[in-house]
């Protein structure tokens, strides 16, 4: 009983329980708006034309998740800027376009 007390302490101080890592979603809305609307429908409705994909298209991909997304994010890629991203802000992005998988 007491290494299961000592467990159960161990983990909740290192982050075991899935609320330590979760994500904001809005704030992930609120960088999108800012960062990445210009290029991207970052709504649920698709995109004016001459747009890169949406992110509910992303979103739609087989196979995709959320640290797939952030790390993408984080990466300098030739077809997007470099933008001055957190891991937090990327996190956070990843989850507001995870939220539109249906």
């Amino acid at each position: 009983m007491r290494n299961l007390t000592l467990l159960s302490v161990a983990l909740a101080l290192c982050g075991g329980g899935a609320a330590t890592f979760a994500q904001d979603v809005q704030h992930g809305r609120r960088v999108s708006e800012r960062w990445c609307s210009e290029c991207h429908a970052i709504g649920p409705a698709p995109g004016k034309a001459g747009r890169t994909i949406s992110f509910a298209a992303i979103a739609a991909r087989q196979g995709i998740t959320a640290d797939m997304i952030s790390s993408f994010l984080l990466m300098p890629h030739a077809t997007m800027p470099n933008l001055p991203l957190s891991r937090k802000d990327a996190q956070d992005i990843a989850a507001f376009i995870m939220e539109m998988k249906k």
